[in-house]
């Protein structure tokens, strides 16, 4: 009897390890899936709330060629998505980054979705960098009656 269950523990013992040899060895064939190449990076900013209000339906992303925020609106959504080669968008992680923090900031530096943060009047770029390829943002502010007022060209 003891020698029975021994030959059954065995048994499945073994039965196990070519389970788990397996499985280890069906995980080393799968591969990453590959990054698709970009040709081009899109921009697009997130209209204002205060603009459109919350009975007309979610978030409005718009993509014009110089984005204007509303009087006193200081932080404006933006967000960039990758183009490829026959122009259909791809996901990518760009990096933002301004060349003067003390106008404009980004908060995260990394990343699809980011917020730019209008500290003051005065004009700065703002680079997006993804696989090699990057796009140029010219942010300019000014105070008009004591409201900031920003625009932001691609």
């Amino acid at each position: 009897m003891i020698t029975d269950n021994l030959t059954r523990l065995i048994a499945v013992a073994a039965v196990m390890v070519a389970l788990f040899a397996g499985i280890a060895g069906a995980s080393e064939t799968v591969s990453t899936p590959a990054v698709a190449p970009i040709s081009d990076i899109r921009i697009s900013f997130k209209l204002d709330p205060r603009l459109h209000g919350p009975t007309y339906g979610g978030e409005r992303w718009v993509s014009p060629r110089t984005y204007s925020g509303i009087n006193g609106q200081d932080i404006v959504d933006a967000r960039a998505t990758g183009i490829d080669a026959k122009g259909r968008p791809v996901d990518i992680s760009p990096e933002w980054v301004p060349a003067n923090p003390a106008i404009a900031a980004v908060s995260p530096d990394h990343g699809t979705q980011i917020k730019i943060t209008v500290k003051g009047a005065g004009q700065t770029t703002l680079k997006v960098l993804s696989q090699g390829i990057s796009k140029e943002l010219l942010i300019k502010s000014e105070y008009h009656a004591g409201v900031i007022r920003i625009e932001i060209s691609q």
